[in-house]
């Protein structure tokens, strides 16, 4: 028979413990409820991660985990709503528990790993999981990796337009060309669009670094680098340059 501390050690969940639990092997789920130990009380506020020592009020939140070892797993975790005395009463920030999502993160982890070499419908029968919240999960993944991770200063820039169709028509493209990344999209066929990626998602530093931008001769993609990158050097891509050059064809007389 497994004990209340085995548990405990079977979740890795360090500072809390579980002091209940229900196997249901009619439905192969297993819950767990889950608290913290005691002298565990280092509360953090999930807002403004203030340190934060008294406690409004507390509250149990359903969360999926990983299976173990073929029965779901579902965690009752009591929570505590702290008094912060930047942002009042919020509730407290968990490692474990990194969004509002009622999962677990080596959970989302797991769905997000296996997003990547099955399709939606094949982990909605894996994990019990709708279409759409598989693919949130990995949309906040990568929102996640694209907010911690460290992005390579931008020094070669390209700019193009890209026709997408009638509906949507034209959409500019900001990569940076010594990593092939695509950086940023715009929707506006209008100078606002190459001004909304330099000025807005960029700051002065980082715009002061870009050497070299790669455009196509739309007019408007000039106008803002010179604007905003005085320190860019401007090249125009050869299709273009030769199209200029030969122009249209010429109906013999």
């Amino acid at each position: 028979m497994v004990r209340r501390d085995d548990w405990t050690k079977i979740l890795g969940w360090p500072g809390y413990q579980v002091y209940q639990h229900g196997p249901d092997e009619k439905t192969k789920t297993l819950k767990l409820w889950v608290r913290r130990k005691r002298g565990t009380k280092k509360l953090i506020c999930s807002r403004c991660s203030w340190h934060c020592g008294d406690i409004f009020d507390s509250t149990d939140r359903t969360m999926h985990d990983l299976p173990w070892p073929e029965s779901k797993a579902t965690l009752l975790v009591e929570l505590y709503r702290v008094v912060c005395p930047d942002s009042g009463p919020k509730m407290e920030k968990v490692v474990q528990l990194p969004s509002k999502a009622p999962f677990a993160n080596r959970f989302q982890e797991l769905v997000d790993q296996s997003y990547s070499t099955a399709l939606p419908r094949q982990l909605k029968l894996l994990f019990d999981l709708g279409q759409s919240t598989v693919r949130g999960i990995n949309q906040r993944f990568l929102e996640w990796w694209s907010r911690s991770r460290n992005k390579p200063t931008l020094r070669q820039m390209g700019m193009v337009e890209i026709y997408m169709g009638e509906k949507t028509k034209f959409v500019t493209v900001v990569r940076n060309m010594k990593t092939s990344e695509p950086m940023w999209f715009g929707l506006e066929r209008k100078k606002a669009a190459p001004d909304g990626f330099l000025r807005n998602q960029l700051t002065g530093w980082q715009r002061s670094w870009i050497r070299v931008a790669w455009v196509d001769k739309w007019d408007q993609f000039r106008l803002s680098i010179e604007e905003w990158a005085m320190n860019c050097d401007i090249i125009y891509d050869k299709f273009h340059i030769i199209g200029a050059r030969v122009g249209p064809p010429v109906r013999p007389d």
